[in-house]
């Protein structure tokens, strides 16, 4: 595509993004591990494990999807691109619902199993979910946002003068007249009330289509709207010389009642009803972002989640109590309700929107950048990195010097149970890695290298047990370090070698237990004297390596995607007192990955992963671990 072309693609993934416009951060909070000295050289601690979603899908759809909206009961999914409207059956393809005049929004009214899409033409097509007719609607100029109100089948469209208003049964269009048109729409269905952002004003519309009342906030600024219909709330952040915060509207007397003042900027936020709480994304100060959770009713500051990159949005699923937020970059951050605790996945680049299916527990969020939604299941559980026993919590394999192979089990945070001998004779390997399952049959596995260069896969077999060994490469003798990493992020595992030389190479799994052809990734790493594979210790929803420098510094590589590197940050300083590194994935239960580190004195340190370019934490988590020749 020319020049024109490529402008004409940026100014759709920028300038027509509905609630978008947010600048969003994070700020570390502290982990505290309650660890107790074991009998047996280690801490001992139990809890429960942090299960996070898993991908099962990534389904192609037209070029550069945007916002995409969910029918519950017919199960599918419709997604605004560049080119129309794409429909996703649940888990699949769909084809095109129509091919329009450059949708800017997608709405759908359940109750009459319509599809409401605004187009930059100024028109809404209104599609039939069964036939797929499609009837345009003339709505005005500058058709932006669209919410509907399915209790009295009215469908409310942002235009340049104000609300386009159409009736669900017959098309007619009413308007209610707005001078600084329409940034933003909420429907309290309950009370058939409309909240609108105007320009910095909040305007109330009735049932009538009349606007009957404004939340004025002078030199403020509103960037995003959100309505708790369970108690007639209507939420709404703001910027301004009047300070950044969240603000609460009382929906019976449209008043303003009170503010939680933010000490960072604030933008897109969400409300789960069920429980009261409300996700507000904010800046930091650093590259990171970050979501705040607050208490619906007290306004009061709960937790802060952090995530690597801005927030792009942010969606509730009020059946499951989860929280997706779609981040600039790769990554969609998933926020457990019950205790808070968040993890990572990734889903393509650069996911702008998401939505949510409360019947069937998945979220379908759409990826910009690679033309794609994915599809993420939150019945199904991602795997666990150094799972060897099959209990779901990260474990570690230890060698001593007689060559005896030991599992020390996770209990999920950051302790252990009883260590168990799983092999013999291991002293005859040069180089041993827990990449995760690289075989794709469920299982965590070990590749090891033999001192003829030979690289063996010793196949899980989820019991703390081992398959019969497959040799899966020759002449490996060449490579200086080997770890396991998933590059790509498509769900198989990948190895990140170093030759002599300094180059660094990435030899692609092909999930099966092969391999698809290697590239080259980088040079001049011989200058670092440790390379781990630490999983996704950033939480874009890739897994990355860390690297330590001669001057003891540790530095984070985390993958872009497409087959290089973001910029690297520094995560720590003063590592080269430690002689092993490991990159165990969430040892200690929190949804981060997290780094073993082994000091000269065989003292096992657990840094945790706070997500981010944060540094991590760090608890002593062992004792006596100098006897150990290898640990993985």
């Amino acid at each position: 595509m020319g020049a024109v072309g490529d402008y004409s693609r940026a100014l759709w993934g920028v300038g027509v993004r509905r609630r978008r416009l947010v600048s969003v951060r994070v700020v570390a909070v502290g982990l505290a591990l309650a660890l107790l000295v074991g009998a047996v050289g280690f801490l001992t601690t139990t809890t429960s494990p942090a299960v996070a979603d898993a991908v099962t899908n990534v389904v192609p759809v037209g070029d550069q999807p945007g916002e995409i909206a969910v029918n519950p009961l017919t199960n599918q999914a419709y997604v605004a691109t560049f080119e129309g409207v794409s429909v996703i059956n649940g888990i699949s393809g769909g084809g095109d619902l129509y091919s329009g005049d450059m949708p800017v929004d997608v709405a759908v009214n359940t109750a009459t199993n319509k599809i409401y899409v605004s187009e930059i033409g100024g028109s809404v097509a209104v599609v039939d979910g069964v036939t797929r007719a499609v009837t345009s609607v003339p709505v005005g100029s500058g058709a932006g946002v669209v919410a509907v109100n399915e209790t009295n089948n009215k469908i409310y469209v942002g235009i340049a003068s104000g609300v386009a208003v159409i009736d669900g049964v017959t098309n007619a269009v009413t308007t209610a007249p707005l001078s600084a048109g329409a940034q933003d729409i909420v429907v309290n269905a309950a009370t058939n009330k409309v909240y609108v952002n105007s320009g910095g004003t909040i305007r109330v519309i009735n049932a009538a289509g009349s606007v009957t009342g404004d939340i004025i906030m002078g030199a403020g600024f509103i960037r995003a709207l959100a309505v708790n219909q369970a108690t007639n709330k209507i939420y709404y952040t703001t910027l301004g010389r009047y300070g950044a915060g969240v603000s609460v509207i009382d929906g019976a007397t449209d008043k303003t009642t009170g503010k939680y003042e933010s000490s960072s900027k604030v933008g897109m936020l969400a409300v789960n009803p069920a429980t009261n709480r409300i996700y507000v994304a904010a800046d930091s100060n650093s590259t990171d972002g970050y979501v705040k959770i607050l208490d619906g009713a007290t306004l009061t500051e709960m937790a802060q989640i952090i995530t690597p990159s801005l927030v792009r949005d942010i969606v509730v699923n009020q059946a499951s109590n989860k929280v997706y937020v779609p981040m600039s970059g790769r990554g969609t951050t998933i926020i457990d309700g019950a205790d808070n605790s968040s993890s990572a996945v990734y889903t393509g680049q650069e996911p702008v929107s998401a939505a949510v299916n409360p019947s069937t527990g998945k979220t379908y969020v759409a990826n910009n950048g690679s033309d794609s939604v994915s599809v993420i299941d939150g019945t199904e559980p991602a795997p666990v990195k150094n799972d060897f026993n099959g209990d779901g919590f990260a474990d570690v394999l230890a060698r001593e010097a007689s060559g005896v192979l030991w599992l020390y089990p996770g209990n999920g945070s950051g302790g252990w149970l009883p260590r168990l001998q799983v092999g013999q004779g291991w002293n005859v390997m040069t180089a041993l890695l827990a990449p995760g399952d690289f075989n794709g049959d469920g299982h965590a596995d070990v590749l090891a290298r033999d001192g003829g260069g030979l690289l063996w896969l010793y196949p899980g077999n989820g019991s703390a047990g081992w398959k019969p060994r497959v040799q899966v490469g020759s002449g490996w003798e060449g490579m200086s370090a080997i770890e396991g990493i998933d590059f790509h992020g498509d769900g198989f595992v990948d190895v990140a070698a170093r030759d002599r030389g300094g180059a660094l190479w990435v030899y692609r799994g092909d999930g099966s237990g092969g391999w698809l052809p290697r590239m080259w990734v980088g040079s001049g790493w011989s200058d670092m004297s440790e390379i781990t594979g630490v999983g996704d210790f950033n939480g874009d929803g890739l897994s990355d390596i860390a690297a330590r420098d001669g001057a003891g510094a540790l530095w984070l590589y985390p993958p872009n995607g497409y087959g290089s590197w973001q910029p690297r940050q520094a995560i720590g300083q003063g590592w080269n007192t430690m002689n092993s590194l490991v990159g165990p994935g969430d040892f200690d239960g929190d949804g981060r990955a997290d780094i073993l580190a082994r000091n000269a004195a065989g003292e096992l340190w657990l840094y945790s992963g706070q997500g981010g370019s944060w540094w991590p934490t760090a608890s002593r988590v062992g004792t006596g671990w100098n006897g150990m020749t290898a640990i993985l």
